[in-house]
């Protein structure tokens, strides 16, 4: 008989030993989540075929006037079903969205056009990423002051690095 008391006991002890010993603390994933922030700022831009993407993404600057304007340069080509044609890619290209999906890309142009800018399209890359664009711009001028307007008043929500004058370096200046 005390056999079948002291196992049931026992079961029970080791049991709750193992619940309370493995019980991750607050210690614990403050520490994961530190290391998983210190990796991200080491590798900033993901090792994704997007983060590759974004890497050989140039950033320069021109010159307009007195200031200096931050531009990125990067080979895009006209989205098909994205609203625009060759011809609407200008030197300076002012991007209010970004998306890995041309869905998305295509469902924000659709929004600026609804919300008054009929000229909106979508462009991508070849890995692909998808850029919609409200406006391009012969001279940098005119596309700083159509990018200082849009920050003024945004027709959507956008977050940084958004909106940016994005320029083809194929297109001729």
């Amino acid at each position: 008989m005390k056999k079948i008391i002291y196992f049931p006991a026992f079961v029970a002890i080791a049991a709750l030993s193992a619940l309370t010993c493995c019980k991750t603390t607050e210690a614990n994933y403050r520490a994961a989540y530190e290391k998983a922030i210190e990796n991200r700022d080491k590798n900033a831009v993901d090792s994704t075929i997007y983060g590759r993407f974004r890497q050989e993404m140039k950033q320069t600057v021109v010159v307009s006037g007195n200031d200096t304007v931050p531009i990125r340069v990067q080979h895009v080509a006209v989205t098909e079903g994205g609203g625009g044609i060759r011809e609407y890619i200008r030197p300076y290209n002012i991007v209010v969205g970004e998306f890995k999906q041309v869905f998305n890309a295509k469902s924000l142009r659709e929004r600026l056009v609804n919300g008054g800018y009929p000229r909106a399209f979508v462009v991508n890359t070849r890995e692909p990423y998808y850029y919609v664009i409200i406006g391009g711009y012969d001279k940098i001028g005119e596309a700083r002051a159509a990018l200082d307007s849009l920050r003024l008043n945004p027709p959507v929500v956008m977050r940084d690095p958004l909106p940016f004058i994005l320029q083809d370096p194929r297109v001729k200046r």
